[in-house]
């Protein structure tokens, strides 16, 4: 996934309005970018694509997973973890 301007004015603004409801900023970028991405993507791909540490997206994935706002699925010819959005969390 390759970040346009438009994306990442998006990230920018769903981590600072989470930010205000004391949501880690991070956690919140990482969960912006599932909300986007058409496919699951890997811990490496979050962290290559928001340029975050690989344990600080591993937390965030950990917390997301811990509230239901995503969810690990299996990719065929591949080892890594995938994650994906649910589709309706509630």
């Amino acid at each position: 996934m390759t970040i346009t301007p438009s994306i990442e004015k998006f990230i920018a603004g769903w981590a600072d309005m989470a930010c205000k409801w004391s949501v880690n900023r991070t956690v919140a970028e990482v969960h912006a970018l599932f909300y986007l991405s058409a496919e699951p993507l890997s811990a490496e791909d979050v962290s290559r694509v928001l340029s975050v540490s690989r344990s600080n997206v591993s937390a965030s994935l950990r917390e997301l997973e811990g509230l239901g706002l995503i969810r690990p699925v299996y990719v065929r010819g591949d080892r890594k973890q995938y994650y994906e959005t649910r589709n309706n969390p509630w």
